[in-house]
């Protein structure tokens, strides 16, 4: 079997042996790891990696224009595997002990109400007669996210989240991005944060 590559500046096919297919069918759109190329007159050998689908299906298409330009939607097993017990774990009552609580105070995203995760929002007090204390906040993404850790190793190869006109392409997974490091109302969550008083002037 042989893939015809989508990039023209691939000049040549690549060589896939049966065995190393993965349940591909003839006239899908895949995507293929080279995995042996010693001479440039012959094709390289491949290994299909992913089944993208139908060719001219929309996200058929979106998706190998975001492998193309090497951005993945997959993470690796001990990326998940770790991401899945910080979950498990979730916010403990000895860590929010170390923290300024500050869910009696009027607190707003400041994302759109369509956006898949909130990660700033900001805390509006009245102190005394026109003195105000704002607080700004991030979700404190470095709780979770250590330095050195699979996580961080797989962040620091995307670099960062990728924004295509349909989707969004994390630099971390779901569980971090869209969940434990997401301000949703009414959940508890840690932030980085800088409080401040202000006046009317």
């Amino acid at each position: 079997y042989f893939l015809i590559p989508s990039d023209l500046r691939m000049y040549t096919d690549i060589l896939i042996p049966k065995e190393k297919l993965n349940e591909a069918q003839v006239g899908q759109k895949i995507f293929v790891s080279i995995t042996d190329w010693h001479d440039p007159k012959k094709p390289p050998q491949g290994e299909v990696i992913e089944v993208l689908g139908a060719p001219n299906d929309h996200n058929v298409e979106m998706q190998a224009i975001a492998l193309e330009k090497g951005f993945s939607e997959i993470f690796p097993k001990d990326v998940l595997d770790q991401a899945k017990k910080l979950q498990e774990k979730g916010v403990t009552e000895e860590e929010m002990r170390k923290r300024r609580d500050m869910r009696d105070t009027l607190t707003f995203t400041i994302d759109p109400s369509d956006a898949k995760d909130f990660d700033d929002a900001i805390s509006y007090k009245e102190i005394k007669d026109g003195i105000y204390e704002i607080g700004i906040h991030i979700a404190d993404v470095s709780h979770y996210v250590r330095e050195g850790s699979p996580i961080d190793k797989d962040a620091y190869k995307r670099g960062t989240s990728v924004y295509l006109v349909d989707r969004t392409i994390p630099m971390l997974p779901e569980i971090l991005s869209n969940d434990l490091c997401s301000l949703k109302p009414d959940v508890k969550r840690l932030t980085f944060s800088i409080i401040f008083e202000i006046n009317k002037n």
